[in-house]
């Protein structure tokens, strides 16, 4: 029994029944055939003695129409020598023969493999076009078809249309992409007719895409940039393009910016008025029709910036709040305008900050903690010390590197002017300590404080009671005097002002320099930490940042009276 004629044809008559008894013996595999490619059951199967090609192929359902009859490879097997590859070759005009007839006799062998290839998966006779037309794709070619062929009219390409397009050519013997520019125009028009040739591509470009003509509006619109200018675009539709005027602008005039090239050898700009507000309202004789490369400039009305304007005022002042201030308004007017200071204020420590100070503070803290976290280099150790010595030196530095950073990373920048002024406005109105107010300055008027802050290395830091006449070095008796690992020539005093008083490093502890210096309510005197070892630039840098920790803290004492 052929059992493949039973599993492609199905039970028939004259087929064998079984009957009790019956053995079936399924014998060990034949010869086999394997088939791949472009049939409809690829697989391997076997054969029975004198088998044909076009069997193999029936029993492997057959060539869908997908499938290449000109040239089926046969890879065959020589027994136990080598491998050799055949072609079927079919005669001409077979396509429309039974399969049978098509293959003929030839005959298939154990160990065969048939690989039935498919047709090319694209047309030899196809165009394409491609780009700014509304039915891009592939199109069937004939002899003699020109561009006007595939395009018709400008009815077949979408709006704006550049005139450059271009024919990409596959040129024999390699195949190789060449380009070919042409008028569009002129080829619509009929000025010249371009003949195609098979797998052309014909490519059509928007007039955006070939050195696409812009011009820019900015100033006080809602969307300033630069946008793609149209045919006959005006200075009243590319605003309207932008958003449209922000509540700020100045709609008597805009700035126009032109740009000519003259002669190809150089550009010159050409300044112009326009009258914006009545154009963009429908004047049509105030528009004024844009080149490309134009810049639009929207004014803003003098001042508009100042609108919003406001400084914060709290602390010992009859009417603390929020106010708006005037263009160049003063602080003595602003502090009349408050009605003034309480009989418990303290003007001598009064706080002003500002954030373009905050600003540039920030920026310097920062820059400071950069250059502590990268000075490890910059620490020289004398090579005759020994090595324990060495790694407590090294661990010591460490450690104080450790603390400045901590301290500057834990006071942020204040941003505070120092002002010199007293609670009688008459007395230094008009002169350099009556600075002019910014938009967002914070004042804060302290009471008057009791006390003087020792702060440092000394044994007591706190805060002592203040007592008319006593000097620096009394107050820093008060707090048990330097510690151990204060640098006593580099004491200095912060005054509740933020002004400082520096150690000129003369006299003895307790009896010159810094330390003989009245103190006043409220003022900071600040025992820095000695330096452990280091360069000039390390201790610089440490001096500095500790520097900048204790202004921080002497405002914000003042400033939370």
């Amino acid at each position: 029994m052929d059992l493949y004629d039973l599993l492609l044809r199905g039970v028939r008559q004259g087929i064998e029944h079984l009957e009790p008894g019956d053995t079936i013996l399924v014998p060990p595999v034949g010869p086999l055939v394997a088939v791949s490619g472009s049939v409809r059951r690829p697989a391997i199967y076997e054969l029975l003695a004198d088998t044909q090609l076009a069997d193999v192929l029936e029993m492997a359902g057959g060539v869908p129409v997908s499938a290449s009859m000109d040239n089926i490879k046969v890879e065959r097997i020589e027994a136990h020598q080598k491998r050799v590859m055949l072609n079927v070759k079919l005669a001409g005009g077979s396509a429309e023969l039974p399969l049978r007839e098509t293959v003929g006799p030839f005959w298939v062998k154990d160990g065969d493999r048939v690989s039935v290839s498919p047709i090319l998966p694209y047309s030899d006779r196809t165009i394409y076009l491609q780009g700014h037309v509304y039915n891009p794709g592939s199109y069937a070619y004939r002899d003699g078809m020109t561009v006007t062929d595939l395009v018709h009219s400008y009815q077949e390409v979408l709006p704006e249309p550049a005139s450059h397009a271009e024919i990409v050519r596959l040129q024999p013997p390699d195949f190789h992409p060449v380009t070919i520019e042409f008028n569009l125009a002129g080829a619509l028009a009929g000025d010249s007719a371009i003949t195609l040739q098979q797998f052309d591509t014909v490519r059509v470009f928007g007039r955006y895409e070939v050195d696409p003509p812009r011009v820019a509006v900015y100033g006080e619109v809602l969307r300033p940039g630069e946008y793609p200018m149209s045919a006959g675009m005006s200075a009243a539709a590319l605003v309207n393009m932008a958003g449209g005027f922000k509540r700020g602008a100045y709609r008597d005039s805009a700035s126009l910016a032109s740009y000519i090239v003259e002669n190809g050898q150089r550009v010159s700009t050409d300044q112009q008025t326009v009258r914006i507000g009545a154009a963009v309202a429908g004047e049509s004789s105030s528009d004024i029709r844009l080149k490309p490369g134009d810049v639009l400039t929207i004014l803003q009305i003098p001042g508009w910036s100042d609108i919003g304007r406001s400084v914060s005022i709290r602390g010992e002042v009859m009417y603390p709040g929020n106010y708006g201030i005037n263009e160049g308004e003063k602080l003595s007017t602003f502090l009349k305008r408050v009605g003034g200071f309480t009989n418990a204020a303290y003007p001598s420590g009064i706080v002003l900050e500002r954030e373009d100070v905050r600003k540039l503070e920030d920026l310097g803290r920062q820059e400071l903690i950069r250059r502590l976290e990268s000075s490890d280099a910059a620490v020289q150790i004398s090579p005759n010390t020994a090595g324990k010595d060495q790694a407590d030196i090294m661990q010591a530095i460490q450690q104080q590197q450790t603390q400045v950073i901590t301290r500057l990373r834990n006071q942020p920048a204040s941003g505070r002017l120092v002002l010199t002024i007293s609670s009688n406005i008459a007395e230094w109105e008009n002169t350099p300590n009556d600075v002019t107010l910014r938009d967002k300055d914070s004042i804060i008027v302290p009471k008057v404080p009791n006390f003087v802050i020792s702060y440092g290395q000394v044994y007591n830091a706190n805060a002592i009671t203040y007592k008319p006449g006593k000097t620096a070095g009394w107050y820093l008796r008060q707090a048990g005097g330097p510690t151990q690992l204060a640098n006593r020539k580099g004491i200095y005093i912060i005054r509740s002002n933020g002004s400082v008083v520096s150690s000129n490093g003369t006299g003895d502890l307790f009896t010159g320099g810094v330390l003989n210096t009245k103190m006043y309510p409220g003022d900071v005197v600040v025992v820095p930490e000695k330096f452990v070892t280091g360069s000039s630039t390390w201790k610089t840098t440490v001096e500095a940042a500790s520097f900048l920790a204790s202004l921080a803290i002497a405002a914000a004492a003042v400033a939370h009276l």
